[in-house]
């Protein structure tokens, strides 16, 4: 019998390297007004798991379910965040153009109410303060209604029962105008406090769509590595030519707000929105753009070529037929960058900085020498090697660092290595061609 080697050599391995784990770019959330567990945030894999908590079919927690889980490739997880702040929902309407037997519709959803089509039709000597008066009777004569429609004269107003209770009213541009108009209850609040809890999700979706209640949700958002999706009904952003003011988009677009995308659909209820961040989602970082997109259980909207024009001028979106094929239209940002741009650096940065931290941390001790550099240099390319097989950027790019000589000693004794650089080039996506041909007998 031969000796053991571990009488001479005696050896145990033990592993360094530690894994940190890495952000989920693909978890849309809910800020709920109706939720009522305990925590602050519940993750769901299912629609009947959501369907546990939220019974009500016609509530906006299932029908984000519902819309979420029904795309191609849906996501694995949803999120619904509890919103303790909740608004009381406001919407203004008036009469955009009086016609003389004419019928005006208002489609009317909400949680617990029976889809009704409030209708309206004018005499041959219609007024404003006649086509009000049928409407708010139509609107208070919907089973169910959590809301009170009131007013003599445009505007009028349809305000809920209480604060929280959920509605959805469209319109045609046409006929009507109409906004929420409520006030922002604490949005940052609420999502400060549900981000603390749980940070798990990516991107936040609303139902609530005043303009103060969404730029409060967008403000927020700009500080976080997520983005924000929202569709709105407001008729303004479609009516009206963009100069900065008119509207919650107009305002979004003058702000600038990198990562905030808003979508026009005149049905709150189809949850257009949510519908784009089901199918955009479990795409990895770097494979999707967000144009071109079909969305399932979602009605396009049509549109004159003003209304787009106005539309497009406030870097907005929309759900649109083309060829006879409904997608998405354009996949920007409000400040007219594009919504997959943001999701790849985000994701290029928490890799990134992960990588590196995985280094300092998983060995014993890196140290300040050229050697201890290059440790960290290895990780950045690494990185940058991940986003280029992943599409984010093309195979040009370049690494600059300091020699170790070099480093001063204030950094040495912090010890802060310095001037580690990168520089990269986005690989894009082409959205629209120029095609030019001659033909010849």
């Amino acid at each position: 019998m031969s000796l053991p080697l571990s009488d001479t050599v005696d050896i145990s391995i033990t592993q360094d390297s530690v894994g940190v784990q890495r952000a989920g770019f693909g978890v849309p959330l809910l800020l709920s007004a109706y939720a009522a567990f305990a925590e602050r945030v519940r993750y769901y894999g299912s629609l009947s798991e959501v369907a546990s908590d939220f019974p009500v079919t016609s509530s906006p927690e299932y029908l984000f379910g519902s819309t979420c889980f029904a795309q191609t490739n849906p996501p694995n997880i949803i999120a619904i965040g509890r919103s303790a702040l909740k608004p009381t929902q406001v919407y203004t309407i008036s009469v955009a153009s009086i016609q003389n037997t004419h019928a005006y519709v208002i489609n009317v959803k909400g949680k617990g109410v029976t889809s009704t089509a409030a209708t309206y039709t004018s005499d041959g000597t219609a007024t404003d303060a006649e086509i009000v008066a049928g409407l708010v009777t139509a609107l208070n004569a919907v089973t169910g209604n959590n809301y009170i429609a009131a007013g003599a004269s445009s505007p009028f107003t349809v305000t809920g029962d209480a604060a929280g209770d959920w509605f959805s009213l469209e319109v045609s541009p046409v006929d009507l105008t109409a906004a929420q108009t409520h006030a922002d209850p604490g949005v940052a609040t609420d999502l400060t406090a549900i981000q603390l809890e749980s940070d798990g999700w990516y991107a936040l979706y609303t139902t609530y769509n005043s303009d103060a209640y969404v730029k409060a949700a967008a403000a927020y958002i700009e500080t976080q590595k997520k983005i924000y999706v929202f569709d709105i009904a407001e008729t303004e952003a479609v009516t009206d030519a963009s100069d900065g003011t008119q509207g919650t988009l107009d305002d979004l677009m003058t702000l600038a707000y990198a990562r905030t995308a808003g979508l026009y659909h005149p049905s709150p209820a189809d949850m257009a929105g949510a519908a784009w961040l089901g199918r955009c989602l479990p795409f990895e970082p770097g494979s999707e753009t967000w144009k071109f997109k079909r969305l399932t259980g979602v009605n396009p909207v049509t549109l004159t070529s003003t209304q787009r024009t106005n539309l497009r001028a406030r870097n907005a979106n929309s759900y649109e037929t083309s060829a006879g094929i409904n997608m998405t239209w354009n996949g920007t940002m409000a400040d007219g960058g594009f919504i997959d741009t943001t999701r790849n650096l985000d994701w290029v940065e928490d890799d990134m900085s992960k990588s590196v931290f995985e280094v300092l941390a998983g060995a014993a001790k890196v140290p300040f020498t050229d050697l201890g550099i290059a440790m960290l240099t290895n990780a950045m390319e690494g990185s940058i090697k991940r986003a280029i097989s992943r599409g984010i950027f093309t195979i040009d790019y370049t690494i600059t660092y300091p020699r170790a000589a070099n480093v001063s000693n204030v950094n040495k004794t912090a010890r802060v290595c310095p001037d580690l650089k990168f520089s990269a080039t986005l690989e894009g996506a082409v959205h629209s061609a120029v095609v030019t041909g001659v033909v010849s007998l």
